[in-house]
Order: C-alpha cells, then sequence, then structure tokens
C-alpha cells in the first residue's frame, strides 16, 4: 500500500514537472504583458513617451549615469540619448550636474519630483511584500530571483544580437524571415559565451 502511495506522489510529481516548460512560457508572457500593460499607463501619467520612460527607469536603476552609459545600457545612440535626456530635463524628471573630480564628465540623475512620484506610485509594491515572504520560503524566494537574474541576462544579451539584424525600413517581409533566421543562427552560434557570461563572477 504505502508503495502504491509512493508511485502515485511520483507520478503526480513527474505530471507536475513535464508541464514546467508550457506553463513557464505561459507566465512569463502574461507577466510580460502585464509589465507592458503597467509601464504604459506609467508613461501615459508622466506624460512621456515609451522610450524616455524606458530610460527614466535606467537612469534611476543606476543612482545615476553618464550619457554614454544611458546609451549603453539602453541600446540607444548617443545622439538619441541626448534628445531623450534633453526632453526628461525639461519635464523635471532629471537633472545635469558635472562631476567634481571630472569636469568633463556629465552625470545625469533622477530629481526629488521624478523619486516622490515613483515612491508613491510604485509603493504598492510594498504592501504585497509580506504575502510573498508568507508564500514562499527563502530558497524558494532565492530560486525566483536566479530565475529572474537570468532571464534579464538572456533577454539583455539576445537583444543585442537581435539589433544587428534590424534593417532600416522600408523592408520588404521576406527580408525579415531571412534576417530571423539569421538572428537564430546568431544565437545557436552564441549560446556558449552567453551562457559562460552569466556563470562569471561579478567584476
Amino acid at each position: 500500500m504505502n508503495k502504491d502511495n509512493q508511485s502515485s506522489r511520483e507520478n503526480q510529481t513527474d505530471s507536475v514537472a513535464s508541464s514546467y516548460p508550457g506553463r513557464l512560457g505561459a507566465a512569463a508572457r502574461a507577466s510580460q504583458i502585464a509589465v507592458d500593460r503597467f509601464d504604459d499607463c506609467f508613461s501615459r501619467f508622466l506624460g512621456i513617451n515609451r522610450t524616455d520612460a524606458r530610460c527614466l527607469d535606467i537612469i534611476d536603476a543606476n543612482t545615476r549615469v553618464t550619457a554614454g552609459q544611458l546609451a549603453e545600457y539602453s541600446g540607444l545612440t548617443t545622439g538619441a540619448v541626448t534628445v531623450v535626456i534633453d526632453r526628461l530635463e525639461s519635464a523635471g524628471y532629471v537633472a545635469r550636474a558635472r562631476d567634481p573630480h571630472d569636469r568633463r564628465k556629465v552625470w545625469v540623475a533622477p530629481t526629488k519630483f521624478a523619486k516622490d512620484l515613483a515612491d508613491r506610485i510604485f509603493s504598492h509594491y510594498q504592501r504585497f511584500e509580506p504575502m510573498f515572504k508568507g508564500r514562499y520560503k527563502p530558497e524558494e524566494m532565492a530560486a525566483i530571483i536566479d530565475f529572474l537574474e537570468m532571464q534579464a541576462h538572456v533577454n539583455h544579451e539576445t537583444s543585442k544580437l537581435l539589433d544587428q539584424h534590424v534593417q532600416p525600413e522600408p523592408v520588404p517581409p521576406q527580408a525579415r524571415l531571412v534576417e530571423a533566421r539569421a538572428f537564430q543562427r546568431s544565437v545557436k552560434s552564441n549560446f556558449k559565451a552567453i551562457i559562460q557570461r552569466l556563470d562569471d563572477p561579478p567584476v
């Protein structure tokens, strides 16, 4: 009887495990759609476009950045980044300041006004923190964080590869398919390097 119960539990575990890939993909897509929707609402709330909002998020996440760093992190050209910073500064969301130790370097940082807005808009996440802590064990939270960090790394690396296959408009539909196949080959050939960088210890 005990063997039957153990066998039944093992079969249930195998069944759940086999459903992970499909559930994981669906959950990741649903999460991304929800995040995109909230980001879109937040951009409209701030009265700026999505690109400017994404750059503002990057600036805030790094406390401060130079224009060159923002171009690197966002994937935009330095010229485009200058225009973005100008718009964000005009809106009162960022401020430029020269480095006191290197007057040639200019830092861009969020203003107190921008931080006050963000604190109020995103404060609801703090209300959910106790629920997450109560729902998951510390080792489970560690696994979730590890997964999210891996996902961010893979998306960052593959976006750089995909950017190499973006063609200037107008592009015939068949040409896009050709580039899609080329991107697929590029990911395959760079797979080991991407994984290696993921496992590299932080500098």
